[in-house]
């Protein structure tokens, strides 16, 4: 062979290399997709977030990360998103951790419970979940305590609880007893204190179970979600305030192994996102809350009833009995609950000294109709 086209194929060979090193790779190569299903009904301001933050992750990525979301039961019901994100059926779920104290009671820890837990409201929880190691323990709920290959992301700061929707208005614990509920997680618990029984059903089957009877009352989580499960289409007593799910959040599941395949900077983003979306879904709803609230008064003719001092107080103490009992039985409940009660004695502290009562300058203000 002449030097000459050795020489040129010589070129032709580094040629080649150049264009495959510089030029991009195609599309499909790129894209990571994940399969993602909410325990949330379509069209909820719970579903409609994590949609918004599935949309963010793709946008952040530069569409390195796609997300298909659907609603609950598109591929499995509600209540088995996590084990569908266990085993990889689906790559990532949205939803409540309550949902799961069937597989370990501390999971209730991480939703909400009753006080705040110890007096915190939704700012001193999100502290104690990024800086007072919450997170952590979040994460080894799942990993450890559960035995799941599940990555855990706080998503969505909820909105406080209202009491609830019951067909006559509530004036005493003593009214509660022989009553048919609906509720969730260790707040279940806490009603069957009162005497009442108490059925757990995912949101979607709320209204037809007021219907035709099967529950007596229902608590869901806010105004605005409430309204979209249409209480106000059978029930008219809305009572508030509630404090049986006073904080909380909602999560992102992911699959461990769909988590592992993530380069860095692609985990970084599912990270940035979430604590990006608690902020923004916190602001919206409480926004949606008001307006929702007045819709249901106005539209409706929703009376609202304020929650007897003794009702809550009692909530408190059927919550205290309640937790009492899973601190003696389980060591990983008691440390998360410790963790909580320690962080939440010094916040509170602080609060106390440096933050006036809502209710001082509220009044002034805007002083209550007798």
């Amino acid at each position: 062979m002449k030097k000459t086209t050795v020489l040129f194929l010589s070129f032709l060979m580094l040629v080649g290399i150049g264009l495959s090193v510089f030029t991009p790779k195609t599309t499909e190569a790129q894209t990571i997709t994940w399969k993602m299903q909410t325990t949330w009904p379509a069209g909820m301001a719970l579903h409609t977030s994590a949609v918004a933050l599935a949309k963010r992750i793709e946008e952040m990525s530069g569409g390195r990360l796609k997300i298909d979301i659907m609603p609950a039961g598109a591929i499995v019901p509600a209540f088995e998103v996590l084990g569908a994100v266990h085993k990889g059926t689906l790559d990532a779920g949205h939803g409540w951790s309550a949902y799961w104290i069937g597989k370990h009671p501390a999971a209730n820890l991480f939703s909400s419970v009753a006080g705040g837990p110890f007096a915190m409201d939704n700012v001193d929880y999100a502290g104690w979940l990024y800086h007072g190691g919450g997170l952590e323990f979040y994460r080894e709920l799942y990993l450890d305590a559960m035995k799941m290959k599940v990555m855990v992301f706080p998503t969505d700061i909820i909105a406080s609880e209202p009491l609830g929707w019951f067909k006559k208005p509530i004036k005493s614990w003593a009214d509660l007893k022989g009553l048919k509920m609906r509720e969730s997680g260790l707040t279940a618990e806490i009603y069957k204190e009162a005497g009442v029984t108490v059925i757990t059903m995912p949101g979607g089957e709320i209204l037809p179970a007021l219907e035709r009877g099967v529950i007596d009352g229902a608590a869901f989580m806010c105004p605005t979600t409430d309204k979209e499960l249409g209480f106000q289409d059978v029930v008219k007593f809305y009572h508030a305030p509630g404090i049986h799910r006073h904080t909380g959040t909602l999560e992102l599941l992911v699959n461990k192994d769909s988590w592992d395949k993530l380069p860095a900077d692609l985990k970084a983003i599912v990270d940035i996102a979430s604590r990006e979306n608690l902020f923004r879904a916190w602001i919206e709803l409480v926004d949606k809350n008001v307006k929702d609230l007045e819709f249901l008064k106005t539209k409706h003719g929703v009376k609202m009833v304020e929650t007897p001092k003794e009702v809550l107080i009692e909530i408190l103490k059927a919550w205290d009995k309640v937790a009492a009992k899973y601190v003696a039985k389980d060591p990983f409940f008691a440390k998360v609950y410790a963790s909580q009660k320690d962080y939440a004695k010094k916040m509170v502290d602080y609060r106390r000294e440096f933050y006036i009562p809502y209710e001082m300058v509220a009044d002034y203000y805007w002083p209550k109709k007798k």
